[in-house]
């Protein structure tokens, strides 16, 4: 359906949906406002945080039953990281002439903008300024590491970025995707675990939600690329890329072992499946 805003999705993980189902505008839909919503304004953008927010983040946490000051870094990692990602999302946003607002809910997170540029270039560069801001972020923290002294090192396969390894110096990190980032480790064991949930958060999920399913990041790209050919016909293609994308993440989340991975990617295949349905139907 033809919208009128550009709603961003940050799904622990982001972005804007033009196409959608029922049962996905339900789960994606801003929530509605609520007593326990905490208003706060951020380098000019108005940012509401629903409570279902912290709610899921501390299910999120309490999986494992970890202790309070484990589950308080995780909760902390969660906030700034996802709203850096709206606000990467909302500074493009601003820029191509939009007013946007930043909401987090339980879902993540949307950078809602009703005015902004729609032509198909402004809006691939808004939908990939949310995980370029957590990839940003990551970065960051890296660096800040070398300034405390505790010297990164970044590993791809055999090769090394970085000083070599002082014998006898405890080390730490945390291995992603193939690639190992590790770090002289700190003495608070606590620092350690929150620079990892940083890094994995940003660096993961960032990758993750450049995937072409709806309604990441990534799905709101490859349908901008699809309807450069074709309308109909690009819809249709990038729903159906969507699908299949979706059910090969289910599949490597009951792979990984991780029920949460599973159903959630199983759920946007069903989604983007009911919406290509719906989208057929009522272009006969």
């Amino acid at each position: 359906m033809p919208r009128d805003g550009a709603e961003s999705l940050a799904i622990i993980c982001p972005s804007d949906h033009m196409l959608q189902s029922e049962e996905t505008a339900v789960i994606l839909a801003e929530p509605p406002p609520s007593e326990a919503d905490i208003h706060f304004r951020l380098f000019g953008f108005p940012v509401r945080i629903h409570p279902f927010f912290w709610v899921i983040s501390l299910i999120l946490a309490l999986r494992g039953g970890a202790p309070p000051v484990q589950v308080l870094c995780w909760v902390v990692a969660v906030f700034v990281s996802i709203l850096v990602h709206e606000l990467g999302h909302g500074l493009m946003q601003r820029r191509y002439g939009g007013q946007p607002r930043i909401v987090l809910h339980g879902m993540g997170g949307l950078a809602i903008c009703g005015d902004c540029e729609r032509s198909p270039r402004s809006q691939i560069i808004i939908s990939l300024a949310g995980p370029a801001a957590g990839f940003a972020l990551a970065a960051a923290f890296f660096l800040g590491v070398a300034l405390l002294g505790h010297q990164p090192r970044c590993a791809v396969g055999d090769r090394v970025f970085g000083a070599d390894l002082v014998a006898g110096t405890p080390i730490d990190g945390i291995r992603i995707l193939g690639m190992q980032f590790v770090w002289d480790a700190f003495r608070s064991p606590h620092m350690n675990l929150l620079l990892k949930h940083f890094l994995w958060i940003n660096v993961l999920w960032g990758v993750i939600n450049l995937l072409p399913i709806y309604p990441l990041d990534g799905g709101q790209v490859a349908r901008e690329l699809c309807l450069l050919g074709s309308p109909r016909e690009g819809i249709i293609l990038s729903l159906r890329l969507s699908a299949g994308a979706a059910i090969a993440m289910a599949l490597v989340g009951i792979f990984w072992q991780s029920l949460l991975v599973a159903l959630m990617f199983g759920y946007f295949a069903y989604s983007s499946y009911k919406t290509l349905e719906a989208y057929r139907a009522s272009h006969w």
